[in-house]
């Protein structure tokens, strides 16, 4: 009796010649560079579209067809290797400053703006409209906007519909929220935000690299969790670009975990991961 023979995936591999074609590619497409040790994630990540009864049966295959691609599958690529992981109220401390920056600078600006940068499911994003509503901002502000951006367009869709399943916003939303700002279908187990918080983020794609088409300037930057993605060199403009859209006194606010050190910026660090931009160093 014979035996079948065929290459699996793991047996085939992602070479590194191949792997440096596409860090290349997402990079030209997102901006994101990959290191090296992130290679295993890569093929892993691929693997939704390469293997046995997958679209493209071997990297080579994906990548030529990536190459002759001018939309939807390049889209796909970025979504696939993008990280999207977050929840509501993420770093708590964050929004405990938000909520004093709206306390105590709100009431002087003739606008206020404030952006989720990397928003992912936009569970962030919703976490800052929420405490800004708590704030009573509403009520006192006509010229109020979150802006909430992101490169992956499909989690860009899910967090524009704000329907969250049950096990994804229970023990991260006060109840007391939850009943205010949310609805709850018992038959599909999921919250919905309400309006009129729904309406106060407005979701949309950008590539953090790229221009920033922003007529007003913000009050408080988001900006968590995903300058570890990019290398120094890209670090430094990105920092640049958001220094130039920021109100003078305005924050910026990177995850707990992330150090500037050896990353040139114009900004004034303070404490829990928070920089200023400052008149002096304009």
């Amino acid at each position: 009796m014979g035996t079948v023979e065929y290459a699996s995936v793991e047996e085939s591999g992602l070479s590194d010649s191949l792997f440096r074609k596409f860090t290349e590619l997402l990079q030209s497409l997102s901006g994101i560079t990959l290191k090296d040790y992130k290679k295993y994630l890569m093929e892993y990540r691929l693997q939704k579209l390469v293997g046995p009864g997958k679209r493209f049966e071997g990297f080579e295959d994906l990548y030529r067809a990536l190459m002759s691609d001018s939309g939807n599958l390049r889209a796909e690529f970025v979504n696939v290797l993008t990280t999207n992981y977050t929840y509501f109220y993420r770093e708590e401390v964050h929004f405990r400053f938000l909520s004093h920056y709206l306390r105590t600078k709100a009431s002087a600006q003739p606008y206020l703006r404030f952006w989720s940068a990397a928003c992912s499911s936009g569970e962030e994003a919703y976490s800052m409209a929420i405490t800004t509503a708590e704030e009573g901002i509403l009520e006192k502000h006509r010229d109020v906007k979150i802006l909430a951006t992101d490169i992956s367009l499909r989690v860009l869709e899910f967090a524009q519909k704000g329907v969250y399943p049950y096990h994804r916003i229970r023990g991260h939303v006060p109840d007391g929220y939850l009943k205010k700002y949310f609805f709850f279908d018992r038959h599909t187990n999921t919250f919905t935000v309400r309006e009129p918080l729904k309406s106060l983020v407005a979701f949309r794609y950008l590539n953090l690299m790229g221009p920033y088409p922003f007529q007003k300037q913000f009050d408080v930057v988001f900006l968590r969790n995903v300058l570890i993605y990019f290398d120094t060199r890209e670090k430094e403009q990105i920092l640049s670009n958001i220094f130039s859209v920021m109100k003078l006194g305005g924050y910026l606010v990177l995850g707990l975990s992330e150090s500037l050190v050896g990353v040139r910026h114009s900004f004034t660090p303070l404490k829990h991961s928070i920089y200023r931009k400052d008149v002096s160093n304009t």
